[in-house]
């Protein structure tokens, strides 16, 4: 964090140094023709500008003084370090112009943020402005005046709530920034109790006793120092040489380790007090290296395929299994990246959910290391992960993507990744059953442990046979009878407050959905600091046996299993609410363009909001009123959520006809607002399900839902456009039953018998088409044949 004093040294196109506050001061009455008394602050000098001039005015004025300032020389030291985000108190563009001028190709770029802004988090560096910034002609709202500071704290923009959210929870330097002059920056510092094992530090060139003593009640380390003596120390404690020009592997290094975590073998494993991977905790790379798991017969079939990685397949491919949940992908997943590290290959997992940065990637590879990247869960970035494999194999670079997903994401993932690029031109699968090789392994695994439970007094064959055919999960909770296993969950929410079943019934929701959920956005959510909230999962016993946090995101130890129970506690429908308003509460970290960058909030909330998760978490649940009750803050700009009130209305359809009505409606709402793929396919789905029911022209309104898929497929820069035409083909079916029954009841027409001709003709084309993608995916493949089963019973109909 920058404040007025990190920027004394810059000077303004003039070549005029820029002003502290009371020299500021003195440049306003002047400009501008006010006066200011002895003891008058800044704001208040601004204030009677503002009132004098004009706020357009006094904006123009400064943006000549404080936009395309010349930095000092140790602002680009500053400027090399790997910050996560840079926040500043200041109008000027310091930081920005040092940034611009040590960048190379490699360099993360930047971009500028005005505190009222909306919410983006990418693979950019933020650069936020919490008190305005004067980088447009146009005049952005600037925070000077005390009227100004209520205003910004009454809007609830993102970024001021955002500062908030992460100060305490995250690690900050603050540079040259008066905190007493800040009611608002004090206000928030004053207040928190950082968590974050990393100290934070308070840097300014003199400290008064009183101010010290303030800051290490804060939990800041107080440094007495001037910024650019300091940036000399801070580059012995990251250990980068930031006089120069960083080296672009370690540049490149450090861009790609925002996003990954490099599993090192070489880092002794440790473990939280409470972790027990048997009991059911989400594996930890950790686990593996203390040698935990048992080896299934789908991860010993997958050490064979890494095996082929540069023999029979090209060195730059994708390795993707799926399977159900709770079969152990996870947890494969890194066994088969310590494989790969044992094969020489530098190993790193996903840890952030968001788009990749495949530029760093592919550059950190391209001198000929040999690079694996592992990923639990890979839908959301499919056509990141297509263009890093297509890209690394034109190079000829060494980089295998390892992933693992769920069953029911396999058509977007073949769908959005090119056949050429998964090894051996498929997907595997994760065995939902156990065999007998399987059985004998983890009998062996927990025998090691000490872990046997009720199988200690049984048999070899007993064991094996207790394990034999069954699901994973489903034979070791009956081992201890574990509640890591879901077992007795509605014994532990017992005694839990009102308040923590809320942040547990969240945190199991986001399992379910797949997501992670970090400490800032649950904090938001449940109405607490952040630093509060991790403190109280740490201190509160209840809560930590159904919680743990790594102090960035929330885990439920039980995964989603401890939702049932917590929504038979609350009930559903109040289960929803508590979702809705988590849902409105957070909205101020949402935007289109977060929507497009993919980050961990939009991905979450999306999730949240999808109908489908929404009826298989909170069965009889009002859900119509549900996102009715979040018009005001979606309706405008998501067109998510008009798609998502588009499928729940056109499914109520199906036994309330004049529902189709308004899943049309909705879904051309959405087409409005966003026209994508999704947004078009579902509309195509909607007006398909409305030629199949209601009381329209059958033949305009299938034109209509056939230009909508077919928009859809030109706009999915994938080519296969996959679910977009499984989607079709399965509509498509239900207006030829409604066609065949027309047949059936009277003479069909000449106009009835030509359209179902067209269908006919249309559907056999576009499953032809597919036929290219049928390979790479079994399930595709089943799905496929099993249209085609149902066209020819529409015939025989």
């Amino acid at each position: 964090m920058l404040g007025a004093g990190s920027s004394l040294d810059s000077v303004d196109s003039a070549g005029n140094r820029l002003p502290g506050s009371a020299k500021l001061i003195e440049q306003l009455c002047t400009q501008f023709n006010v006066e200011a008394e002895d003891e008058d602050l800044l704001w208040r000098v601004y204030d009677r500008a503002v009132e004098s001039a004009g706020e357009a005015v006094v904006y123009k004025w400064f943006r000549s003084r404080f936009w395309g300032v010349k930095p000092p020389y140790w602002m680009e030291y500053y400027a090399r370090s790997p910050w996560n985000s840079v926040w500043t108190l200041n109008v000027d563009d310091s930081f920005e112009a040092a940034h611009r001028s040590i960048a190379t190709e490699t360099t993360r770029p930047y971009q500028t943020l005005n505190w009222d802004d909306d919410y983006r988090q990418g693979r950019a560096l933020n650069v936020l402005h919490l008190h305005g910034v004067v980088d447009r002609d146009e005049p952005r709202k600037l925070v000077f005046s005390l009227s100004e500071y209520a205003g910004s704290a009454a809007a609830r923009a993102a970024w001021p709530v955002n500062f908030r959210d992460s100060y305490g929870n995250a690690p900050f330097v603050i540079l040259g920034a008066r905190l007493r002059d800040e009611p608002d920056i004090e206000a928030v510092i004053a207040r928190r109790n950082p968590t974050s094992a990393a100290p934070s530090f308070y840097v300014a060139r003199t400290i008064s006793p009183a101010t010290r003593a303030d800051l290490t009640r804060w939990g800041l380390i107080a440094v007495e120092m001037t910024a650019e003596d300091f940036v000399l120390e801070w580059a012995e404690l990251t250990g980068l040489d930031l006089e120069r020009d960083l080296d672009t592997e370690l540049e490149l290094g450090m861009r790609v380790g925002q996003q990954f975590q490099e599993l090192r073998p070489e880092i002794p494993a440790v473990l939280a007090s409470k972790h027990d991977f048997f009991g059911g905790d989400e594996p930890l790379w950790e686990d593996v290296q203390r040698g935990l798991p048992a080896e299934l017969t789908w991860v010993s079939q997958a050490k064979l395929d890494c095996n082929q990685i540069g023999k029979s397949v090209s060195s730059a491919s994708l390795l993707a299994y799926t399977g159900r949940r709770l079969t152990g992908r996870s947890t494969g997943l890194l066994m088969l990246g310590q494989y790969l590290r044992g094969a020489a290959w530098r190993t790193f997992f996903f840890r952030e959910k968001g788009r990749i940065d495949v530029d760093a990637v592919l550059g950190f590879a391209a001198d000929g290391k040999s690079i694996a990247l592992l990923f639990d869960g890979m839908a959301d970035v499919a056509d990141d992960i297509d263009r890093l494999v297509t890209e690394a194999r034109a190079a000829g670079l060494n980089l295998v993507c390892l992933a693992v997903d769920e069953i029911d994401n396999e058509a977007k993932i073949v769908g959005r990744v090119r056949g050429a690029n998964f090894a051996h031109a498929r997907v595997g699968s994760v065995s939902g059953r156990l065999t007998a090789t399987d059985a004998g392994h983890l009998v062996d695994a927990l025998g090691r442990e000490g872990r046997l439970g009720i199988l200690e007094s049984k048999t070899d064959a007993g064991r094996v046979a207790h394990f034999r055919g069954k699901d994973l999960f489903d034979a070791m909770a009956q081992v201890e009878n574990a509640p890591g296993f879901g077992t007795r969950l509605g014994e532990l929410i017992q005694g839990v407050s009102t308040d923590d079943l809320k942040i547990v019934l969240l945190a199991a929701y986001a399992a379910l959905v797949g997501h992670q959920i970090l400490v800032i956005d649950v904090a938001r959510m449940v109405g607490l600091e952040s630093d509060a909230l991790v403190r109280r999962i740490g201190g509160e016993p209840r809560l930590a046996s159904l919680l743990s946090t790594d102090g960035v995101r929330v885990r439920a130890r039980h995964r989603w299993m401890a939702l049932e129970p917590v929504v038979r506690s609350f009930g559903a429908e109040t289960s929803a609410s508590i979702v809705r308003d988590a849902v409105r509460l957070v909205s101020g970290r949402l935007s289109q363009q977060s929507l497009r960058e993919r980050n961990p909030t939009s991905l979450l909330v999306g999730a949240f909001m999808s109908q489908k998760n929404l009826r298989r978490a909170f069965p009889g649940a009002d859900l119509d009123a549900w996102y009715t009750s979040l018009l005001d803050v979606f309706g405008k700009w998501s067109g998510r959520y008009w798609e998502q009130r588009a499928i729940l209305a056109r499914r109520a359809g199906r036994s309330d006809l004049p529902q189709l009505a308004k899943a049309e409606s909705f879904a051309m709402r959405a087409v409005e607002i966003v026209p994508d793929v999704y947004s078009f396919t579902t509309l195509g789905t909607v007006l398909m399900e409305k030629a199949a029911l209601a009381e329209v022209d059958v033949a305009e309104y299938y034109q209509r839902a056939f230009a909508a898929f077919e928009r859809a497929a030109r706009m999915d820069s994938t080519g296969s456009s996959l679910v977009t035409w499984i989607a079709y083909l399965r509509y498509a079916l239900r207006v030829l039953r409604r066609l065949g029954r027309k047949s059936t009841q009277t003479a069909a027409s000449e106009t009835t018998v030509a359209l179902e001709d067209q269908i006919r003709s249309d559907w056999r084309r576009i499953y032809t088409q597919l036929a290219v993608v049928r390979d790479a995916s079994a399930v595709v493949s089943r799905d496929l044949a099993g249209l085609a089963e149902e066209l020819e019973q529409t015939r025989e109909q």
